[in-house]
């Protein structure tokens, strides 16, 4: 009964060992690209609602697309701070989540992860379908259509397209002037398997959309 009762003295009057407490306001956040970006920032603010300094170790990122950084590297109580994730947009459209882990921890205390979500809703300025035109090897050399349409406010024309490869006749027929066009490829032949592109050369006037692709291939069949 003593040593219970010396015990229980122990775990009373021994202080709770602290971890790293970064404070976030809010662990996700939700933005509306416009269409002339080409990247994004999202601002994740938090404080360190502890009693000691805690050091941000690392940022996991789980694409590609993300880099990220905190504005320091330590923290004192009571301290505010900041990570700051760039989405760099390039092909991506529709809504993208994108996962992150900020990595802290107290000197000498064990590492805390909070994880992090940026929403990204990008706008469709042009739309390309299929997103793959496929033959098989030996299928009838038929011609096949990609239709390119332009949801955007202001028209976009179509001023040129041309194939990557060599043996494809391609042409485009315009059903609504700067609003929908289809774009026609035909290959020669089937005999051997491929990958391709069309490049799509349009008067848009927003730089990452003056050039587009459509992709085609002639696949082997599966046995």
């Amino acid at each position: 009964m003593r040593h219970f009762c010396t015990l229980i003295l122990l775990l009373f009057f021994t202080p709770i060992m602290a971890f790293a407490e970064l404070e976030f306001g809010n662990k996700e956040i939700e933005i509306k690209a416009k269409p002339i970006d080409e990247v994004v920032s999202f601002v994740f603010p938090f404080k360190n609602a502890g009693k000691v300094p805690v050091s941000v170790i690392d940022v996991n990122l789980a694409c590609s697309c993300l880099s990220a950084k905190t504005d320091k590297e330590s923290y004192g109580p009571g301290e505010d701070g900041y990570l700051e994730a760039i989405f760099s947009i390039g092909s991506f459209t529709g809504i993208q989540r994108k996962s992150m882990t900020i990595i802290s921890q107290d000197e000498g205390k064990e590492k805390v992860r909070d994880s992090l979500l940026a929403i990204l809703t990008i706008p469709d300025v042009v739309t390309i379908e299929p997103e793959l035109i496929k033959w098989k090897v030996g299928e009838d050399p038929v011609a096949k259509t990609f239709i390119f349409k332009v949801p955007y406010v202001d028209p976009i024309k179509i001023t040129n397209v041309s194939c990557t490869r060599e043996g494809f006749d391609v042409s485009v027929v315009a059903k609504k002037e700067g609003r929908e066009y289809e774009i026609k490829i035909k290959p020669q032949k089937t005999s051997k398997p491929m990958l391709g592109m069309i490049k799509i050369e349009t008067d848009s006037k927003l730089k990452k959309h003056s050039r587009k692709l459509a992709f085609f291939s002639i696949a082997r069949k599966r046995r």
